[in-house]
């Protein structure tokens, strides 16, 4: 069942508009995966960090001058970054965070992108992995020639710091 907590998250997650400022993308990546070009509009306001395939291992730091989910809906809390995903074939791939911050992570499957707009639905998600490791950990299954993203997120604004995110 999900609680209060979690369905305000991904409501926000769902209806994201382009509403922030972040970062830039990287168009391209090795062997048979390419990313489609997105609008840059859209990588800016949607706080995407760059492209991940199975096997990389990517780094970065929430903090409060991060994208904000309070800023797209006034009940979310909890600064982010987002990463695109692809891959070859169709596998399962687990998205692995650790921070020493209660981080939490969504899987979201890209439906549409258009100049200013990502339509997008959540496949997975997860909070703590234990009542005593509050890391992030999800597996789902990846189809080939799709746009994912994961986000990368502190449970609420109080938490910040480093990560680590492992796409294996």
């Amino acid at each position: 069942m999900l609680g209060t907590r979690t369905f305000t998250r991904l409501a926000v997650i769902a209806s994201l508009t382009a509403v922030l400022g972040c970062d830039d993308d990287d168009p391209t990546g090795p062997g048979s995966v390419t990313f489609p070009d997105w609008p840059a509009a859209v990588v800016s306001d949607f706080c995407v960090r760059g492209t991940g395939l199975v096997g990389d291992t990517k780094s970065g730091t929430i903090s409060d001058a991060d994208c904000d989910f309070g800023d797209i809906n006034p009940g979310g809390e909890g600064f982010y970054e987002i990463w695109r995903i692809r891959v070859a074939s169709a596998q399962d791939v687990t998205f692995d965070a650790n921070s020493t911050f209660d981080n939490y992570l969504a899987v979201i499957r890209i439906e549409g992108v258009t100049a200013t707009d990502i339509d997008a639905t959540v496949i997975g998600e997860n909070d703590d992995r234990s009542a005593v490791n509050l890391n992030a950990l999800v597996t789902i299954r990846l189809q080939p020639n799709v746009d994912y993203a994961v986000i990368v997120s502190g449970f609420d604004d109080t938490e910040v710091g480093a990560y680590t995110l492992a796409v294996r």
